[in-house]
């Protein structure tokens, strides 16, 4: 009996959640040995805490890709919410719908009265499929008259037949869409590879760097070196940006083919209070049926209807449609995103108005001109390089880059110069100067 109670022991220590039971009376009346006695006083206790527990890490291990990190940004923000904040919501969705045991069990069935199905039986119908009958239209009055609110369990061959066989992919869909909203960035990434970080030197975490001056003499003569030579750099990241448009379309079709045609107006049915219920219902529905069939003890086929109860289609339902809101929002935005990225690259006038935002300043003829003749692909890494730089340090780059210096920024004092109605003045040759 010792060595049972140090094995005890030393088990208890081990996982921090064994209890310990002394042995029944009743076994040890019936002299019993200790051995076999003391093989029933091991029990787990409740989940609840250790559960709490786990929820609470797998929440955290998503912390990391949606807060701001200390890094060279070269993306835009309606780019970082496709691959920072979708992909974290899919990963975690798929987290929490595989985590049945929160929610209990992911399908019960019931047999006739009262009794539970065999094990036999869930684990059947949740790899096959369930099915409901839709008694909505053809006679759900006859079963609210009798009290039924019981939605989709009418009479076979009479009533509709919807079979679901969606939910045991939840988890396994829900993290490819969370592969697929990352696929655009990792795209960028690669072909990106980290060319603004490298020619920032860390300029951007250090704005009063003592070889800040050095350093940006360097970025001067990268940016005169390779001008002209950027185009690859600029495209890739408009396709990348187009890519996660195309991609939020894409991945709303394919939640409409994988929930049976009904996820495009799932949203729009939700919001209006007439049907909303039915909705939720006929689209996830909590009770379902299930048929199982087996040969009887005189070899004839047996076939039992089964009630199943579906608890994690409370979680789906708000994941799916927290999901259509989200992408339709995110649609919304990424098409004016891309509209706008167009927008810039067809218009110099923009690509102006826009490095003088970041530099904050006001640009004289000579340096709107370099401006305007600054090839997409340059204009695209200078955009880089002003929204990791503070405007100081992007102002010096911009004008030892255009060969101007401060006082052409605002010429005589006159704070309220506006060179663009002047620059048909510009002669030639300032513009060849402009150039060089």
């Amino acid at each position: 009996m010792m060595s049972v109670r140090s094995g005890a022991s030393a088990y208890e220590c081990h996982t921090e959640t064994v209890t310990w039971f002394e042995a029944s009376e009743q076994h040890v009346q019936r002299g019993r040995s200790t051995t076999n006695a003391a093989r029933l006083v091991f029990r787990r206790p409740k989940t609840s805490s250790a559960g709490a527990s786990m929820v609470l890490h797998i929440v955290s291990s998503f912390v990391g890709l949606i807060t701001a990190q200390l890094h060279t940004k070269t993306d835009g923000a309606v780019f970082r919410l496709h691959y920072r904040w979708t992909t974290s919501f899919c990963f975690l969705s798929c987290a929490l719908v595989s985590a049945t045991e929160y929610i209990g069990s992911a399908i019960q069935c019931l047999g006739t009265g009262n009794d539970a199905a065999p094990k036999a039986v869930n684990t059947y119908c949740w790899i096959t499929s369930t099915y409901t009958l839709n008694t909505a239209t053809i006679n759900g009055s006859y079963y609210l008259s009798r009290g039924s609110k019981f939605s989709g369990i009418g009479t076979p061959g009479q009533d509709n037949t919807v079979y679901h066989n969606y939910y045991q992919w939840v988890p396994f869909f829900l993290f490819f869409q969370g592969c697929l909203f990352y696929l655009p960035h990792l795209i960028w990434k690669t072909m990106e590879g980290k060319t603004a970080d490298k020619l920032l030197q860390g300029l951007q975490f250090n704005a009063m760097d003592e070889e800040g001056e050095q350093k940006k003499a360097n970025i001067v003569k990268y940016l005169r070196d390779s001008r002209g030579h950027n185009m690859v750099y600029a495209f890739t990241y408009l396709a990348c940006e187009a890519l996660n448009w195309l991609n939020v379309i894409v991945q709303m079709l394919l939640l409409d083919v994988f929930l049976g045609g009904v996820f495009l107006e799932y949203g729009l049915k939700v919001m209006s209070p007439e049907i909303r219920s039915s909705a939720l219902h006929s689209t996830f529905p909590r009770m379902t049926k299930c048929d199982f069939n087996y040969y009887g003890t005189g070899g004839e086929i047996t076939k039992t209807d089964y009630l199943c109860v579906l608890p994690q289609n409370i979680l789906n339902e708000k994941i799916f449609i927290a999901l259509w809101f989200w992408l339709t929002i995110l649609a919304t935005i990424t098409a004016v995103e891309v509209i706008w990225r167009v927008a810039v690259a067809a218009s110099p006038v923009v690509r102006v108005q826009m490095m003088e935002r970041r530099g904050k300043l006001v640009a004289d003829p000579k340096l709107e001109t370099v401006l305007r003749c600054l090839p997409l692909g340059d204009y695209c890494l200078l955009e880089v390089l002003g929204t990791n730089l503070d405007a100081t340090n992007f102002k010096d780059i911009l004008l030892t880059y255009s060969n101007c210096n401060d006082n052409s920024v605002l010429p005589n004092g006159d704070k309220t110069y506006r060179p663009y109605s002047h620059l048909d003045e510009v002669d030639s040759e300032a513009v060849m100067e402009a150039r060089v």
